[in-house]
């Protein structure tokens, strides 16, 4: 039974949009096969139907799909079955398939059949479908987004959504490159947020609720878990991100708040009891609780987090080792991607490799320089925070000596913070090492609430990008664009510490996504910006309740705002 500080049947949680209850995710996604994700929202028998489809709706099979009670021995010839069943609650009702035997860059649309109800449960209001890879070396294109925080706590103690309509954006740009060459969508962390709005986070929630009652300390694991899971419940209620997620493959890496905002850069040894404090403010003052309760109650919610990340994200992603979050995987025999963990691992306190630990490091380097991957053409490593940042704005120590504690943990997040030179002068050196054997290398991240693309050329000449998409629905920047904006403005070229020449190709401050395109035959790449961008229809009331802009206040414009060519040499 949920315990008094559980959400399991909370329902009074001020979410201002309907939470997520049944939901799909197509995951990692190769030529023959697939990974689809499934929240389920009640246990039961079910079955995946997979069949080869346009994606209209005018289809007799999806149009068959309605039909109530619905027999599964009219689905059409040469469909795939899959059955599976989930007795108990234990994962929140979610599940993972992975259905084999496609065929190559062929569309397919699936559904989701309940025995309980006997009836589609999912893929029979709208076309859920996705795209196997190509088996040839053809242009394709990808998505990158990050930092989805979509809500606003008024003045009058109200939670209210914002900015969601860059879904809207996000899915009709999907959507247009789709019919031509989309491939996959990264999201590149900050996939919700733990901490985003006071009425929401949990952070709070648990500073409000922590106490030892009879020696013992609550609240519970258990009750941390729930929590987490209200979080993605409510983070991934969207319409418009639920149609992109059961559409598109999707990848994805976390960043800090899906555990707890900088998360890994706090000191919390004996000397850190102000950092902690600021997490858990009531820790200080009060009579039952020690420091050490204060800690475990921080490691508790960190394990809580780690098991429904997996549970939401980490389980439609490629295969790991238990307890692995980094990933890699290949695109045809001519571009290799690889998400490095820089959440998971990351601990201040150590020596040394403090971002992603030393077998972290030694696993990217053995995967980078293996021969499957040093005969790929282009290679893009994931990254979550930009690896070259704000240096050249600090250009000394005085800002941040003036930096508030609050705010010190987005620096030491930096890749730039002087605790992180050893591992990022390695990693660096690993890069341009692969730039120099010919391989086209770009750095994709997110985290900072700006979109930027740099180049960087070292000494010999070899050439990496860094690629930031950040944030689509969270525009107010953390405080490296804070500091662009009060400390001088980021120049459009210059050097890093290193020896590095950098050239800004690209900056935006507002809500974005970004579409990088790829084609292996000329060799030539592309990174897209795209922005808050919308009109006013001229006469909303000769917008028909089937048009695509029906409802909508305003019509987006999606088209890019920036376009770079990424010149390797």
């Amino acid at each position: 039974m949920p315990g008094k500080d559980s959400f399991v049947y909370r329902t009074l949680r001020p979410w201002p949009n309907k939470r997520l209850k049944k939901a799909a995710i197509v995951g990692h996604t190769t030529t023959t096969a697939t990974r689809l994700w499934f929240r389920t929202g009640d246990n039961g028998k079910f079955t995946v139907l997979i069949y080869e489809s346009t994606g209209k709706t005018e289809e007799p099979v999806f149009m068959g799909l309605k039909s109530v009670p619905y027999l599964l021995e009219n689905c059409p010839q040469g469909s795939l079955l899959k059955e599976f069943e989930i007795k108990e609650y234990e994962k929140d009702t979610t599940h993972v398939e992975d259905i084999n035997r496609l065929k190559p860059n062929t569309l397919y649309a699936y559904a989701l059949y309940s025995a309980k109800e006997n009836r589609i449960i999912l893929g029979q209001d709208r076309v859920f479908s996705f795209r196997t890879m190509s088996a040839e070396n053809e242009p394709f294109s990808f998505a990158l987004y990050s930092c989805h925080m979509p809500y606003k706590y008024t003045m009058f103690k109200n939670t209210k959504m914002e900015n969601e309509e860059m879904w809207d954006c996000f899915r009709i740009a999907l959507n247009r490159h789709r019919e031509k060459d989309l491939r996959f969508v990264i999201g590149g962390g900050d996939q919700v947020y733990t901490d985003g709005v006071e009425s929401l986070n949990i952070w709070t929630y648990l500073d409000k609720v922590m106490r030892k009652e009879n020696g013992e300390i609550f609240p519970t694991h258990e009750d941390m878990v729930s929590w987490y899971r209200d979080i993605y419940r409510g983070y991934w209620g969207f319409d418009s991100l639920q149609n992109i997620f059961s559409n598109v493959p999707t990848y994805m890496m976390w960043d800090d708040h899906e555990l707890g905002d900088g998360c890994g850069s706090y000191y919390l040894d004996k000397d850190g009891k102000k950092e902690l404090s600021s997490l858990l403010p009531s820790i200080e003052n009060s009579k039952t609780l020690t420091y050490e309760d204060g800690l475990l109650l921080y490691e508790r919610m960190i394990k809580a987090a780690k098991q429904v990340y997996h549970e939401y994200q980490h389980s439609h992603n490629p295969d790991t080792p238990k307890a692995q979050y980094d990933y890699g995987f290949y695109i045809g025999d001519h571009s290799a991607f690889y998400f490095l963990d820089g959440r998971g691992y990351r601990d201040v306190q150590r020596d040394s490799y403090r971002i992603h630990g030393k077998e972290q490091f030694d696993r990217f380097e053995e995967w980078l320089n293996c021969d499957d991957t040093k005969s790929r053409k282009f290679v893009f490593v994931l990254a979550a925070v930009p690896v070259f940042h704000i240096r050249s704005v600090l250009a000394n120590n005085v800002v941040v000596d003036n930096v508030t504690l609050e705010q010190s943990d987005d620096l030491r997040d930096s890749w730039e913070h002087n605790i992180h030179e050893q591992e990022r002068l390695a990693f660096t050196d690993l890069l341009f090492q692969a730039a120099g054997r010919g391989q086209k290398i770009s750095i994709l991240s997110g985290d900072v609430h700006v979109s930027a693309a740099f180049k960087l050329t070292n000494d010999k000449g070899h050439v990496l990008y860094q690629l930031t998409s950040s944030a689509i629905t969270y525009n107010t920047p953390l405080i490296t664009g804070w500091l662009f904006g009060n400390f001088g403005t980021l120049p459009e070229e210059g050097e890093t510490k290193e020896g590095y020449k950098f050239e800004r190709m690209a900056l935006y401050l507002d809500s974005n996504f970004s579409i990088i395109k790829v084609n292996p035959n000329s060799g030539k790449a592309t990174f897209q910006l795209y922005g808050k961008q919308s009109i006013q229809p001229p006469n909303k009331t000769l917008l028909k309740k089937n048009q695509p802009y029906a409802g909508m206040a305003d019509i987006p414009i999606t088209h890019s705002i920036a376009r770079v060519d990424l010149n390797f040499t």
